[in-house]
Order: C-alpha cells, then sequence, then structure tokens
C-alpha cells in the first residue's frame, strides 16, 4: 500500500506540472478552462465519493453548490500554479517554446495513471476511499515522528516544577499530530505489571498531572483535536488518586458541556471497574475513607453520564423530538 500511495504521487505530480509548464511557456489564461476539465476528470475517477451519486443527488441544491465549489476550487489553483510558472519563467528568463497540446498532455496522463494504480469503485466495495488509504499508508511513519517527539517530555524529571513542564507539554503538543503524540505518551506511561527482577518504574506525577490537564482544556475537547484524548487522559491518570481527583470533576464539566464528543471518552465500563477496585490501590488507601468514597461516587456519576450521552447519540431525530428532556435541553441551548 506504501509503495502504492508513493507511485500515486508521482503520477498526480503530473497533474500539476501541466499548470506549471503552461504559465513557464508564456500561454494565456485561455488554457485554464481545459486544465480544469482535466482536473476534474482527475477528481471524478480517483475520488468519486466527493460527488453526487446519482441524479437524484444532483438535482439537490446542496449537491450542485458542493459540486460547483469543488469546481472553483480547481480553477483557482490552476490560476497559482499558472501564476507561479510564470514567476519561474520570468526569474529563470527562459520561456520553453511548446506546443499547447505538450502541458495539456502532460497533465492528462495523470488520469490513466492514477486509475491503473488505484480503482475507486472496488475500493469504495470495501469500505476504503483515497484519502483513508493515504494516510494508512504514512501512520507507521507519523507514529515514528510523533514517538520521537515525545522523548524529551519522557526525560522531565519527576520533581521538575510544574509551570516548567506544563510548558513543555504546551509546546509539544501544539503540532497537527498532536492526537499521535497523546497515544505516543499514554503507550509509554502504560505501566508494566510489577517484577521483582525490574527496577522500580519513574512516576512522571509531574508529567501525568500536566498532561490530563492538557487533553481535558475545553478548547482541545470541543473541536475534537485529539480523538479519544479525555479516554487516554484518563489512562495516563493510571489508578492514581490525585490524578484522578483532578481528571474526574473536570471530566464531568466537560461530557456535560460536549456530550456530541462522548466518542472520545472512556468507557462506562472501564470507569466502573475503576470505582470498584478502588480499594486495590494503594494511593486510594491512603486516602480518607470520605474522599475515597467522594472519588468513587464521582466515576459512577461520569459512568452514568457518559451513558446517557451515548444513549442520547444513538437515538433517532423523531426520538429525541418525542424526549422532554431532550427537547427542553435543546430549547435552553
Amino acid at each position: 500500500m506504501q509503495l502504492r500511495m508513493h507511485l500515486l504521487k508521482g503520477a498526480n505530480g503530473l497533474l500539476y506540472l501541466g499548470p506549471l509548464v503552461a504559465g513557464m511557456s508564456g500561454f494565456g489564461w485561455g488554457m485554464v478552462a481545459s486544465f480544469t476539465a482535466i482536473f476534474v476528470v482527475w477528481l471524478i475517477v480517483l475520488r468519486p465519493e466527493q460527488w453526487p451519486q446519482g441524479w437524484r443527488d444532483w438535482r439537490s441544491g446542496m449537491a450542485i453548490l458542493s459540486a460547483l465549489t469543488i469546481v472553483l476550487s480547481q480553477v483557482a489553483l490552476i490560476a497559482v500554479l499558472f501564476a507561479l510558472g510564470r514567476g519561474i519563467g520570468a526569474v529563470a528568463g527562459f520561456l520553453p517554446v511548446l506546443l499547447p497540446q505538450v502541458p495539456l498532455a502532460i497533465s492528462f496522463m495523470a488520469i490513466p495513471l492514477g486509475r491503473m494504480l488505484w480503482n475507486a469503485g472496488e475500493a469504495a466495495e470495501r469500505g476504503l476511499f483515497l484519502d483513508d488509504a493515504a494516510r494508512a499508508a504514512n501512520a507507521p511513519r507519523a507514529a515514528a515522528a510523533a514517538a520521537l517527539a515525545v522523548v524529551p517530555l519522557l526525560a522531565l524529571a519527576d520533581d521538575a516544577p510544574d509551570a516548567a513542564v506544563a510548558l513543555a507539554v504546551g509546546d509539544t503538543m501544539a503540532s497537527p499530530t498532536a492526537d499521535l503524540r497523546l497515544k505516543a505518551l499514554a503507550a509509554a506511561l502504560a505501566r508494566p505489571e510489577p517484577s521483582p527482577e525490574r527496577s522500580p518504574e519513574r512516576s512522571h506525577a509531574t508529567l501525568r498531572r500536566a498532561l490530563i490537564l492538557w487533553a481535558t482544556e475545553p478548547e482541545v475537547v470541543a473541536p475534537a483535536r485529539v480523538p479519544e484524548g479525555m479516554a487516554l487522559a484518563f489512562a495516563i491518570a493510571d489508578r492514581n488518586a490525585d490524578l484522578l481527583r483532578l481528571y474526574v470533576p473536570r471530566a464531568l464539566a466537560l461530557i456535560a458541556a460536549f456530550p456530541d464528543r462522548v466518542a472520545d471518552f472512556p468507557t462506562p465500563a472501564a470507569l466502573r471497574e475503576m470505582a470498584d477496585r478502588a480499594r486495590d490501590s494503594a494511593s486510594f488507601r491512603d486516602l480518607p475513607d470520605h474522599i475515597q468514597a467522594d472519588l468513587r461516587d464521582g466515576l459512577h456519576a461520569l459512568a452514568r453520564a457518559i451513558d446517557h450521552a451515548l444513549a442520547a447519540a444513538a437515538r433517532t431525530p423523531a426520538e429525541a423530538a418525542r424526549d422532554p428532556a431532550a427537547a427542553g435541553a435543546a430549547q435552553a441551548a
């Protein structure tokens, strides 16, 4: 799959090379229409899921508007490539002398080559689309890069100042791959089973606290910057009572504010298991009985809130309209 995606990128490069060469050759903007037709055909062949699928779909105004938006975006892209080509030609002081059909042929070749490398129809039958395949092909490299990026955080001393660790976490997670970085940190911080032969593990308590605070910020949860981020933060708490006391109230507030993000939270079963096994943890036993009880109650309350959000997400619009509580919440919103 990786090799196919790399070859497909090369084939797609021909698509963009055509307008670039046309601009370098000094051809007029009249060729933009021809290139637009080629680009649109390329999209139809390789990304048919972006277009209305039948005559009935084409009759809807939203479908026509969506298709028009795609076409206009291709016109804008071609215009940029033309301008870049002209700029390169002006800077180089060299304008290649070519027939107008040559740059058009360069772009057109991307269509049959792309079709040979990617059969969109067969892939769609398996529930696979080009963007998903490209992400899957790049996943191992992206995961490796994310694991490398979080090494400095894991090297921080356990007694490092909270402010310094929070700043380092914020800088590291300010990345488009924040989800992969948080997953890498959760995996690295997962404690192995205790063993007499293994040296004591570092607690990373300050780092865990900073990560939980970062992952449970509304500006991270609301836009779904980190899929399953709340579940990862729960895993990072690692049965530690102090960290769970930090996590649970924030999670309760977040699930109430953003119930549509329920898929990012831990499962109710995992929360209930944590509450039921709390007495087995040394960090719980060190707390007064009433604080232990409050924390167990908080975990059960969070599990119930997630159950409710899952049930609400599963309701059809008609069922939601018949639900007085849901209707009241919608009016309040």
